[in-house]
C-alpha cells in the first residue's frame, strides 16, 4: 500500500502540537507497516492560503499513492483522490477569534474564516475517514455535521518523550507555569486576574508563562503590565530541554482552558511529576487522570485561586499524586496507539 501524508507541517518547529502529531504518528506507522510505502510531501507551500488550494492537488496526484492523508482539516477544495484526515478540534467553529485571521482586518478576518469553515466542511464530506483525538471531539463533530458520525474513529494522541531535565527538581524561587498559544480560549486573562490575588498572599512565589511572542501573547504582556502584577515573566518560544526544565521545576502547571482538542501540555506535566490545575472541560476529564490534577470551574478565577491554594497546602502530597498521574499517561496515550488505529482502518479500506 502506497499512502502519501501531507507533512508540511512536520516537526515541533513549525507548529509544536500538530506537527510533533504528525511526526511522531509518521515513526509508528513506519514500524508498524514496513511493507507500506509512506510518502512525505512537503512542498514549500504555506498552509491556509490560496496556493495551497490550487497547487496542492497536482503535487499530490504525482505521488500516484493510493490514499492520501491529511493531518489537518486544510485540504483543498479540488482534491479528488481518496484521503482520510484528522480533526484536532472544531476551534475554527467555536472560537472564531482564536485564530490568526483575527489579527487582519476585521473584512479580511471574516471572509477568510468563512473560507476555513467551507474546507473544513469539505474535508469532512468527502474524506473516507475522520480520525479525531479524543470522544469529546467525535460527539462535536457528529453534532455539527451528523452525516459523517459513520467515519469517525477515536484514535488518540500520544504523549512524546521530552529530553531529562538539566536543572535542580526544586528551584531557588518557587514558580507556577503555564505553556501553549495566548489565545483568547486558552483564558491567560483569567489566570492574570487570578494572579493579581495569589501574588499578594504569596510573595515567594512566580508566574512563568511560556509560548510563541505572538500578537496574542503581547496583548497578554500588556495586559500584566497595565495590572502592575508583580513577578510575571514571559520566556517565549522555549526548546524541548527549557520546557522540561520549567515542568520539572514548576510548583504546579495551570492550564485555564476554555476549549481543547486534547490537552497535551498538562499530560506533559504530570509525566515530569508536576501537578496540575485545569479546568473542568468535558475533554480535559476525558484524557486526565484523577491523580495530580486539581480541576476548577471552567471561567472562575476563584476556582483557579482555591487549587492553587490545595496545591500549595498539599505540598508534596500533590506531587506524589502527580507521579501516579504521570505514570498513567503514559499508559493511556501512546503514539503506537494512535499508528494502529490508523493502520487497521486503512487495511480495512
Amino acid at each position: 500500500m502506497h499512502i502519501a501524508i501531507d507533512a508540511r507541517m512536520m516537526g515541533a518547529g513549525q507548529t509544536r502540537g500538530i506537527g510533533r502529531y504528525i511526526e511522531e504518528t509518521v515513526k509508528e506507522l513506519r514500524i508498524l507497516r514496513p511493507d507500506w510505502r509512506i510518502t512525505l510531501v512537503q512542498p514549500s507551500v504555506p498552509w491556509y492560503g490560496l496556493r495551497e488550494q490550487i497547487e496542492m492537488p497536482g503535487i499530490l496526484k504525482k505521488t500516484n499513492a493510493d490514499h492520501v492523508w491529511f493531518p489537518h482539516w486544510n485540504v483543498s477544495l479540488l482534491y479528488r483522490g481518496d484521503f482520510s484526515v484528522t480533526i484536532h478540534d472544531l476551534l475554527l467553529i467555536h472560537q472564531p477569534n482564536s485564530a490568526k485571521a483575527s489579527t487582519r482586518h476585521p473584512l479580511i478576518a471574516w471572509l477568510k474564516r468563512c473560507g476555513f469553515r467551507i474546507v473544513l466542511k469539505n474535508a469532512l464530506k468527502n474524506s473516507r475517514h475522520i480520525f479525531v483525538p479524543t470522544n469529546a471531539v467525535k460527539k462535536d463533530i457528529e453534532t455539527y455535521l451528523p452525516a459523517v458520525a459513520k467515519k469517525i474513529i477515536v484514535n488518540g494522541e500520544g504523549l512524546s518523550s521530552l529530553p531529562a531535565p538539566m536543572q535542580e527538581k526544586n528551584p531557588a524561587s518557587p514558580f507556577l507555569f503555564y505553556v501553549g498559544s495566548a489565545y483568547p480560549h486558552k483564558r491567560l486573562d483569567l489566570l492574570l486576574e487570578a494572579w493579581s490575588k495569589i501574588s499578594t498572599k504569596h510573595p515567594q512565589l512566580s508566574l512563568v508563562i511560556g509560548g510563541e511572542q505572538d500578537v496574542f501573547m503581547k496583548r497578554i504582556e500588556a495586559q500584566s503590565e497595565a495590572m502592575h502584577l508583580p513577578r510575571v515573566s514571559f520566556t517565549g518560544r522555549l526548546s524541548d530541554q527549557a520546557l522540561a526544565d520549567h515542568l520539572a521545576q514548576a510548583m504546579a502547571f495551570v492550564f485555564p482552558t476554555s476549549f481543547e482538542g486534547f490537552g497535551l501540555p498538562p499530560c506533559e506535566a504530570l509525566s515530569f511529576g508536576t501537578p496540575v490545575i485545569c479546568s473542568d472541560i468535558e475533554v480535559l476529564q476525558e484524557v486526565l487522570p484523577s491523580e495530580g490534577v486539581f480541576f476548577f470551574e471552567n471561567g472562575s478565577a476563584d476556582g483557579i485561586i482555591g487549587a492553587i491554594e490545595t496545591v500549595l497546602v498539599q505540598g508534596q502530597e500533590a506531587r506524589t499524586q502527580a507521579l501516579l498521574g504521570g505514570e498513567a499517561v503514559r499508559l493511556r496515550h501512546r503514539w503506537s496507539a494512535v499508528a494502529s488505529a490508523m493502520v487497521d482502518t486503512l487495511k480495512s479500506a
